[in-house]
């Protein structure tokens, strides 16, 4: 049965839509279409590719699919332990420290459950997994962003080292104040002190 597998080619047609190219030529933009031209897709063994094609129908590169769990699992803790836990959070810079840890063991590679796929992937740019399930021989099932579903992530304990100064807080005793850059000096008069002539 596994001969009867066809390659899945990921693409992107004319008009910028996410595409599955089979057979080299024959393009399919929809799951639907995808299952009635290549029906060997449902078969066990192509359950990895099917995952790849549903991932790619929905969110285009936005998510790869996990198919290795345990080296997933490697490689999220690597990049773990190359996080500095010390360091503050800072907008714009992208840690898994930030975040937390999953269940690895929740984490399966493509299977299927009846006509049921049921698939783990990982987000681009930052490996947070997710889990998708989809009846794939329903032809009015949806195919898009809102099917990934975020995993529970185990938080990070916090770290000691306090987070860095913003310099538009102004305060004492840790009480902080807004301050924009533009504020003027709002001390009153009596208490900045004045110059006797």
């Amino acid at each position: 049965m596994a001969d009867s597998i066809p390659q899945v080619i990921l693409g992107i047609d004319e008009g910028s839509h996410s595409v599955v190219i089979l057979g080299g030529e024959t393009r399919i933009g929809s799951l639907s279409a995808l299952v009635a031209a290549a029906p060997g897709l449902l078969h066990p063994d192509a359950a990895g590719a099917m995952a790849r094609a549903v991932a790619h129908f929905a969110a285009g590169g936005d998510f790869r699919v996990i198919e290795d769990p345990a080296a997933y699992a490697a490689a999220y803790r690597a990049q773990v332990e190359g996080e500095d836990p010390d360091a503050p959070w800072q907008q714009g810079v992208l840690r898994l420290r930030d975040h937390g840890m999953p269940d690895f063991d929740a984490i399966t590679a493509p299977a299927y459950h009846g006509t049921t796929l049921v698939f783990h992937a990982s987000a681009a740019p930052l490996p947070l997994p997710y889990r998708v399930e989809i009846d794939v021989s329903d032809p009015t099932a949806q195919v898009g962003p809102d099917m990934f579903r975020a995993l529970d992530l185990e938080p990070f304990p916090p770290s000691p080292v306090a987070p860095a100064a913003n310099p538009f807080f102004v305060g004492e005793e840790g009480v902080p104040v807004r301050r924009r850059p533009d504020d003027e000096d709002d001390t009153p008069a009596a208490s900045r002190g004045s110059i006797s002539e």
